[in-house]
């Protein structure tokens, strides 16, 4: 039997937790283990979370506010099952996501990775695909995705899974992987944490898949009174902002050849600050185009 811990880390989105515990009880799933990290939230979260799930969810609760890494190994830290499912709290799952995810990982020993795969219903986006595969151009750091924004009818029926080296959102590892890569690094604090703990995985040498039969459906979350732009580009916040940009040229060093690296650092992190800068000086927010250029330098300078 597929025993799984499902780790959620969440901050002030009461309702959209509930929500996603919620869908992983419809599953009806019988060795299952749900696991909330509450990264301080100012909310009645954790009212609302013990008084609608009772017993059936071990509730944590971070001693500061402390993002998405420190959360996810808070998680795993307590987590008994033998497969740790880190699951975004503004998705549902699928009423046959874990048949399939156990499904996978017995037909593939070599699989340290498996994320289902992310259906957006939200306005705009419903029912099309988040990707199905993710990976980074070596010498510009830009992300490459597979097949974004595919409506789910033209997904082609004969292909079942799709290649990854990382995978946000949600995804599976069997615990002796994720305790073999150390699980994520809390160092990048925000933003890469995700991508860095896939090519972790990936230069193990485990396999990592996008499945297709196993689904959650991403509501994802727009921060009361953010610029849309900002927030498709990832820098809608001063703080996740300077994470972003000194993580891209962090994230490269790690993972990249020497001379990629250099190429990201002296050419590429450059022109994308430039860049960054003049949509959020475009957009009236000079607090984010200062963070982004603190984050390049520091990046740069390897801080």
């Amino acid at each position: 039997m597929f025993k799984v811990s499902v780790i959620i880390p969440t901050f002030n989105r009461a309702e959209m937790v509930c929500r996603c515990l919620q869908s992983i009880f419809d599953t009806c799933w019988p060795d299952i283990e749900v696991i909330v990290v509450d990264d301080c939230s100012p909310d009645d979260t954790a009212m609302r979370v013990k008084e609608t799930f009772a017993q059936k969810v071990i509730y944590v609760r971070n001693e500061k506010n402390s993002f998405q890494a420190v959360s996810r190994n808070n998680g795993a830290r307590i987590a008994t099952g033998d497969y740790l499912f880190f699951l975004d709290d503004d998705n549902i799952v699928d009423k046959d996501i874990f048949r399939e995810l156990e499904k996978a990982f017995e037909e593939n020993p070599r699989l340290g990775l498996v994320a289902p795969m992310a259906v957006h219903r939200r306005e705009g986006k419903n029912n099309v695909i988040w990707s199905l595969g993710s990976d980074f151009n070596r010498w510009t750091s830009q992300p490459k995705d597979n097949k974004p924004n595919l409506p789910i009818e033209l997904l082609p029926p004969n292909l079942k899974s799709y290649p990854t080296s990382y995978y946000p959102n949600g995804f599976v590892v069997p615990r002796k992987v994720f305790d073999e890569v150390k699980g994520f690094d809390e160092t990048y604090v925000q933003t890469f944490e995700e991508s860095d703990f896939g090519w972790k995985i990936m230069e193990a040498g485990y396999e990592e898949i996008v499945l297709t039969t196993a689904r959650t459906y991403h509501y994802g979350f727009l921060e009361p009174g953010c610029v849309p732009v900002l927030r498709q580009l990832g820098i809608e916040k001063p703080y996740r902002t300077y994470c972003f940009a000194r993580n891209r040229l962090r994230f490269a060093r790690k993972h990249f050849s020497f001379f990629q690296a250099l190429s990201v650092a002296l050419i590429f992190a450059p022109l994308s600050c430039c860049y960054y800068c003049y949509v959020a000086l475009r957009s009236k927010r000079p607090d984010i185009a200062w963070s982004y250029l603190k984050g390049t330098l520091a990046g740069i300078l390897g801080r």
